[in-house]
């Protein structure tokens, strides 16, 4: 670790006594005599004691803002489900505040704000003002895309949301002063999520007045998204491989797949659904049981299985989009549909195997995070492109150093049988290019 030059202890020093006895509380020739320097030293660093609590300000705000809240980016990020837009927002909060200077720095401003004019600006516009304005934004959007009711008062539910988690940093840093901070922050999360769904939950547009909102609206798009059938087998399996083709590989192999997954008892046919527009199918995605062991080493380093979870290893896949169609928001639509539905079904988790970027929208998040890893990769480095979305974290009940993952053994074709399948398509060139994984 670098070794502190005397401007950073005197920022630590000045944050420590300031959170503790008040800004008042504190003189230089104190903050001084705890860094070790004389008090005339201090002002070779900073003119006053002021300037020393603006700078402290100003990290403070540089540092909440360095990523940007999901919130501040409504229009970028609002395609996620709500649930987990708020979660990542919620998240990066906690994160934020859990280090130990931002702790000590929010209970500065919470104690000072009542009679310091300097912080008490700073909390009305850097603080709340911000906040409450990314909130605004975000609910108008929702209105705009048919989220949340036309009624909804877009002021009330940004200053509700918001007002509720600042309540508890307030209960916390002055009403309960000193308490748990790690158990403080535990039910904040806790407390805040609940809050905020009962907030949502009485405005948001349910599915199916949403999908009446959008009937009336649209007469002209003839879109729906329905259970796979039998008579569209054929019409599926061209429409994966030319998603497919070329794009990993010289050709496809996901058309195959998913024509052998069909008689395989892996195959989960209550979460195959296409997507229609104007009687066409445009999209298509399946859902299968793959197969996890998880692993406790014992006192000798030596792996041993503890449970296997072969019933619950949901994996997402193949999704195809005909190309016409692609980055127009299908690919969304499915997969929240069908998520919708495995919810329900009271599955515990998916799997999926993809563009860390484009799932995470969706709740996904990486895998190993958990410590589960797909067969065949490193287990000592994280995988970005293997996640999991968790509807119910069984894991935590898990006394497990580690699991591994298989797909479904029909996921393992021979290109010699894919060639044989493919005579019953029309002839499409193989091609090596740019980007493909092998």
């Amino acid at each position: 670790m670098a070794k502190k030059n005397t401007k950073e202890k005197i920022f630590d020093v000045s944050i420590d006594l300031f959170s503790q006895y008040g800004y008042d509380g504190v003189s230089i020739r104190q903050i001084a005599k705890e860094v070790g320097i004389k008090e005339s030293s201090i002002y070779n660093h900073y003119q006053s004691k002021e300037s020393i609590l603006e700078s402290i300000l100003t990290y403070y705000i540089n540092e909440m803002i360095k990523e940007e809240a999901p919130v501040m980016q409504s229009r970028e990020n609002l395609d996620m489900d709500f649930d987990q837009f708020y979660k990542e927002g919620s998240d990066r909060f906690i994160s934020k505040l859990s280090e130990e200077k931002m702790m000590k720095i929010t209970r500065i401003f919470l104690v000072e704000s009542y009679h310091n004019e300097k912080i008490k600006n700073f909390v009305k516009e850097a603080i709340i003002g911000y906040a409450i304005k990314g909130w605004e934004e975000l609910f108008d959007l929702m209105k705009e895309k048919k989220f949340i009711k036309r009624d909804a008062d877009i002021k009330q539910l940004a200053e509700s949301f918001y007002y509720y988690g600042l309540f508890l940093l307030y209960e916390h840093f002055i009403i309960n002063y000193p308490e748990d901070d790690e158990k403080f922050l535990k039910d904040f999360e806790i407390r805040t999520t609940n809050h905020m769904k009962i907030l949502f939950n009485s405005v948001k547009i349910e599915e199916d007045e949403n999908l009446d909102v959008k009937n009336k609206s649209d007469k002209s798009s003839n879109e729906t998204i329905r259970l796979e059938e039998e008579k569209d087998h054929l019409k599926v399996e061209t429409l994966v491989r030319d998603a497919f083709w070329n794009v990993y590989r010289p050709g496809a192999l996901e058309h195959y797949i998913v024509h052998n997954l069909r008689e395989d008892p892996s195959f989960i046919q209550e979460l195959a659904y296409i997507i229609e527009k104007d009687n066409e199918i445009i999209g298509h995605i399946n859902y299968s049981k793959g197969h996890m062991n998880l692993y406790k080493a014992n006192r000798y380093g030596v792996d041993i299985k503890v449970n296997d979870r072969k019933g619950e290893a949901i994996i997402l896949g193949p999704i195809a989009i005909n190309p016409e169609y692609q980055n127009q928001g299908y690919g969304s639509k499915l997969i929240k549909h069908t998520l919708k539905l495995a919810r329900e079904k009271n599955i515990p988790f998916v799997f999926v195997v993809g563009d860390d970027n484009y799932y995470s929208r969706f709740g996904f998040e990486s895998a190993s995070k958990y410590n589960l890893f797909l067969e065949g990769t490193d287990t000592q480095e994280e995988n970005p492109f293997f996640m999991i979305k968790i509807f119910e974290d069984t894991f935590k009940e898990e006394d497990y150093d580690k699991g591994i993952f298989q797909n479904p053994e029909v996921f393992n074709v021979d290109e010699k049988d894919v060639d044989e399948f493919d005579k019953n398509f029309e002839y499409k060139e193989k091609r090596v290019q740019e980007g493909q994984l092998e």
